[in-house]
């Protein structure tokens, strides 16, 4: 098991990617935000990217963030971008229907526009401007707070790119792959490729110690470890500590947690395990995220 550290720097092969994932309203945005002050401070060049539409991250933060790479103030070496997966996907359809207006017929247009409109499109947009914002050169650690799903992650891997695969089922074509969609393929498998890569990647798991929420981050770490993917570290959030557990209530609660902390231990038996205590406010600024840095992190560094 790799300590938490070194699942959060980036590795003599390159630099880091770290996803979070879990259900919703776990805190993936919360800890993504954390995770990016925390590896800023350390002086590494840190992109932080979220999909949420909402300003929850923004929020956290105390920044506005825009689909624009930006630094955000009080952090050197921390910088943030937001994809819109709305705006994200109609580039990806428009791209592909202004190629295919060039070379087909009206019906066939008409066909293809129709199979966009699948939720397998929207992934592979919001993938596509992943890969582009995760490319910008000069990041040593580039922090996602929401993970790709195993789901997405096999249509990645499907021998043809989703354009063509929209493409051959408008046309029933055969021919090869262009070059265009052939260059994109090769983006996304070397995307994918590197997410295998534990010295590359590291994916986390956000949960409270609770059954739901435990049990669906396990059946969705099974479903990445099918392709190749291991987890590698959970996330037990808003945990009570000992000295809050003062009445009857709360000292019921924690040891309630407390089992369900051996639970996520047996569950992920290969992942590092982070604790983040049950805060007294919510987490908003950096004045915040830096409490928050010393408390999770201060026994680690």
């Amino acid at each position: 098991m790799a300590d938490i550290e070194s699942l959060l720097r980036p590795s003599a092969k390159g630099s880091r990617q770290v996803f979070f994932a879990g259900k919703g309203g776990v805190g993936k945005t919360t800890m993504a935000c954390l995770t990016a002050v925390h590896a800023a401070r350390q002086g590494y060049q840190t992109l932080l990217l979220t999909t949420d539409p909402a300003a929850h991250t923004g929020s956290v933060l105390g920044k506005n963030v825009t689909d624009q790479v930006e630094a955000i103030d009080g952090v050197p070496a921390l910088f943030a971008a937001k994809i819109d997966q709305k705006q994200a996907t109609e580039d990806y359809k428009k791209g592909i229907l202004d190629d295919a207006r060039a070379k087909f017929d009206e019906d066939t247009i008409r066909t293809m526009t129709e199979e966009l409109a699948s939720p397998c499109t929207e992934e592979m947009a919001a993938f596509q401007r992943f890969i582009d914002l995760s490319s910008t050169p000069g990041f040593d650690v580039i922090v996602f707070d929401t993970a790709p799903t195993g789901h997405t992650l096999r249509l990645l891997e499907l021998p043809l790119d989703w354009s063509e695969q929209i493409r051959l089922k408008a046309t029933g074509a055969t021919e090869a792959m262009s070059a265009g969609d052939r260059q994109q393929k090769d983006r996304f498998d070397r995307a994918v490729s590197a997410m295998r890569d534990p010295e590359l990647t590291t994916f986390s798991f956000v949960m409270y110690p609770e059954s739901t929420p435990i049990l669906e981050a396990y059946r969705a770490s099974q479903e990445l470890a099918a392709i190749g993917v291991a987890t590698q570290l959970v996330v037990a959030n808003l945990l009570i500590a000992e000295e809050q557990a003062t009445t009857p209530f709360f000292q019921k609660r924690r040891r309630l947690q407390l089992g369900y902390l051996d639970d996520m231990r047996r569950r992920f038996a290969e992942a590092a395990l982070l604790m983040v205590p049950m805060m007294d406010s919510d987490i908003r600024g950096i004045d915040k995220l830096d409490m928050l840095d010393k408390i999770v992190f201060g026994g680690i560094v």
